[in-house]
């Protein structure tokens, strides 16, 4: 996936999850119906009839209201429907029980929606095509259901059925993902980083997934644990990098557990500002770079 779909995709998502918090100028549907985030990302395995092996499916996001579940399927860019988009009307209890996924009651009953902001008439034809029906909605400057069947929970069904406008953002809930590129994750890192010294007097010890679930906030608990671990090794990555780059004179490591250290005087503080916004510049140049560089087999006048 590269930057800008990963991008595009993560704006999609706090998009959808932020319909389940109760802001003013951004429609809150999820949340009126009472449903909250359950899990995110998680990677489920299911069996299909007439297949021996179970399949794998991702869905993005998963709701929960006290007796209705929502599957939510985030679109964005060259639509794609994926091989098992079709499967997710087969999620079952049984499964999200074994992911650990707290189930309100034993009659569940199960909804899949899938979300998009663009080109939702091409999606619409491809899912067709595949005999998907699940309910389709737009979620850009206004929300509706525009295709698909309808929702099975009545409360769903005639929020999204009428066009509502967005006023307002939608909250930046989750930050960055596995996709993103470092100079997205960077600010979030190096706050964090500065303010953890000054709490501790100039110096902290940590683990990465520490600075990960700290980043990230409370939606931490909410990602699956295969997420949780990729995006320890991202933050991984970053520190490697940072640590190699304008950030040396901060960071250390001794396998797993790493150091930053900030002088206290007001100077080293700073100059860490300083070196930090040199290393965001650097990020961001390799992205252009990245960007534009010629394609292998390409050459550089084409």
């Amino acid at each position: 996936m590269n930057t800008d779909s990963s991008s595009n995709h993560l704006n999609t998502i706090n998009a959808v999850l932020s319909l389940a918090y109760n802001l003013e100028s951004y429609p809150n549907h999820l949340f009126e119906a009472g449903y909250r985030i359950s899990r995110i990302e998680p990677k489920l395995s299911i069996r299909i009839p007439g297949y021996t092996k179970p399949k794998k499916v991702e869905p993005d996001i998963i709701f929960m209201s006290d007796k209705r579940a929502l599957i939510a399927e985030c679109k964005t860019g060259k639509y794609k429907t994926g091989s098992n988009l079709k499967n997710y009307s087969s999620i079952s209890i049984t499964q999200l029980a074994r992911k650990g996924i707290d189930i309100p009651t034993e009659d569940l009953e199960f909804d899949v929606g899938i979300f998009g902001k663009k080109n939702m008439d091409t999606l619409k034809e491809k899912l067709e095509e595949e005999g998907i029906h699940y309910p389709q909605v737009v979620i850009d400057d206004v929300i509706q259901k525009k295709y698909g069947d309808d929702f099975k929970d009545p409360i769903l069904r005639d929020k999204f059925n009428e066009p509502v406008r967005v006023m307002g953002p939608p909250l930046a809930i989750v930050k960055f993902s596995k996709d993103s590129p470092f100079k997205a994750i960077a600010p979030y890192a190096l706050n964090t980083l500065m303010s953890w010294t000054i709490s501790e007097n100039g110096k902290k010890e940590f683990m990465p997934r520490e600075l990960a679930e700290e980043v990230l906030g409370e939606i931490w608990a909410n990602f699956d644990e295969e997420w949780q671990k990729d995006m320890t090794r991202k933050v991984k990555d970053f520190l490697r990098y940072s640590k190699t780059h304008q950030l040396k004179d901060y960071l250390n490591n001794n396998g797993e557990v790493w150091t930053i250290t900030i002088k206290t005087h007001w100077k080293s503080r700073k100059k860490f500002s300083n070196d930090s916004k040199l290393l965001i510049h650097g990020f961001s140049q390799k992205t252009l770079y990245d960007k534009f560089k010629p394609q292998a087999g390409q050459s550089k006048g084409t």
